[in-house]
């Protein structure tokens, strides 16, 4: 009971932050949302990082794939999260290196299912933007999957993969779909505009 009444009060305090704070997504962040962000991710760290990164989450169910968008603001909430969960404090090194790991990108955390431990090679990805279709300037796969809860029954395998995209000619206050395809299609369409 004290988790659930945990999770519902991180989801009306994002909700509520979301709300008055959108802005589109901010590649560079003031003093003020970095403080927002680490309270945040401070505030949620009970919570599981699909949990505490809803808002940044397309969630298509279990067994078929989810993918989070990483923002600067939302990097520093898992940052936060972590670092309190072994009762400290990001410092400002630490602040300043999460915020340059993806600068220019514009990356994704996609949790994928397939049937055997190597499925997530044959994953491919572009972000459709306008009519126009973005390969990745980066993917980053593991060697191999896990087992899901399910194993061996479907789906067996689950992995966590990352894929970047060059940001230079994305507008942030528009709508971009990662699709990715292993011969069935995925999309998870995410508005920046609405993030932050």
């Amino acid at each position: 009971m004290h988790a659930l009444i945990k999770t519902l009060t991180c989801s009306l305090l994002l909700s509520t932050f979301l709300i008055s704070q959108a802005e589109s997504i901010e590649l560079t962040l003031s003093d003020k949302d970095i403080e927002s962000a680490i309270a945040y991710g401070t505030g949620g760290r009970d919570l599981t990082h699909p949990e505490l990164l809803k808002a940044w989450r397309v969630d298509l169910g279990y067994g078929v794939g989810a993918a989070t968008i990483i923002t600067p603001f939302g990097s520093l909430v898992v940052l936060a999260k972590e670092k309190a969960n072994r009762f400290l404090e990001p410092t400002e090194r630490e602040i300043k290196e999460t915020l340059d790991k993806d600068r220019g990108k514009l990356a994704f955390g996609c949790s994928l299912y397939g049937k055997d431990a190597w499925f997530a090679d044959k994953y491919k990805a572009v972000l459709l933007y306008k009519d126009k279709k973005i390969a990745p300037s980066k993917v980053e796969v593991p060697p191999s999957a896990n087992y899901t809860r399910s194993y061996p029954n479907s789906p067996r395998y689950w992995a966590l993969c990352f894929f970047k995209f060059d940001i230079a000619d994305i507008d942030p206050n528009t709508k971009v779909t990662l699709i990715l395809n292993d011969g069935k299609e995925l999309k998870f369409p995410f508005d920046l505009e609405k993030l932050k």
